[in-house]
């Protein structure tokens, strides 16, 4: 009885964590128990042990439950295999050697910027990001490299969810298109300088950013230009390394 019991919470779990697949802007209690036909005191319980566990979190102020961070790590597990982070590892970890900052590869899945891989930077002082991540899509560089490269039918896509003002970045993208690589100055986290380069596969497509990100402080300041266009080098030749091992012949950025 004990172990049967034990099957249905199992079973219930598994059908409330692939409920978010189906509305992944978030569940209430109501509306997912009615879902599933489920009694809401049961779906409370087994969400707030989710939540306890970093596979769902809660938004207090709309009163939804949304995937947590453990849950994307876990779904980014599966990517462990492609040959996007075969090719990138050993790439990342030469470039923060060299940099001593952290290196951070972006990709978009299901039209949201997310982190799949990452290599701490060496100094005591560091910018640092979790896999699974979630970064925004209005702002930051990667963002940029993203919207000035994808295809127009997934930027319009990425355009309207996130409702982006394009006439105040059109300018601007066009120069990322053009030299390879965009700037953020604190865009995204207080004191954190950014630069983002693109990677693309055999079939010409953007499958991914290449960031290097560190402290505003230290990092990409006026008054070491040597320096700033020295790391912009290392980052777009890092991120031709990583393109050409997934068959991208035609890099014209250096």
């Amino acid at each position: 009885m004990a172990e049967k019991r034990k099957n249905i919470i199992v079973r219930r779990t598994a059908q409330i964590l692939k409920s978010f697949v189906q509305k992944p802007k978030g569940w209430g209690v109501t509306a997912l128990a009615s879902h599933l036909g489920l009694a809401k005191s049961v779906v409370f319980e087994i969400l707030n042990t989710l939540v306890d566990e970093g596979l769902v979190k809660k938004d207090e102020k709309e009163k939804l439950y949304l995937c947590g961070n453990e849950l994307l790590s876990l779904a980014l597990t599966h990517y462990s295999n492609i040959d996007l982070l075969k090719a990138s590892r050993s790439v990342l970890e030469k470039l923060t050697k060299e940099v001593g900052e952290t290196s951070i590869l972006t990709q978009i899945i299901g039209n949201k910027n997310i982190v799949i891989e990452k290599v701490d930077g060496t100094n005591p002082l560091r910018f640092s990001l979790e896999r699974g991540t979630m970064l925004p899509l209005d702002k930051g560089s990667s963002a940029k490299v993203f919207l000035a490269f994808l295809p127009d039918e997934k930027k319009k896509e990425v355009i309207d969810k996130y409702k982006i003002d394009m006439s105040k970045l059109k300018e601007e993208l066009e120069i990322v298109k053009k030299r390879g690589f965009a700037i953020s100055k604190e865009e995204v986290y207080s004191g954190v300088n950014a630069i983002a380069v693109p990677i693309f596969n055999s079939y010409n497509e953007l499958v991914a950013t290449l960031t290097i990100g560190g402290p505003s402080l230290r990092y990409y300041n006026k008054e070491n230009k040597q320096s700033k266009y020295k790391l912009i080098s290392k980052i777009l030749a890092a991120a031709e390394e990583i393109s050409l091992q997934m068959g991208f012949l035609k890099w014209e950025w250096s």
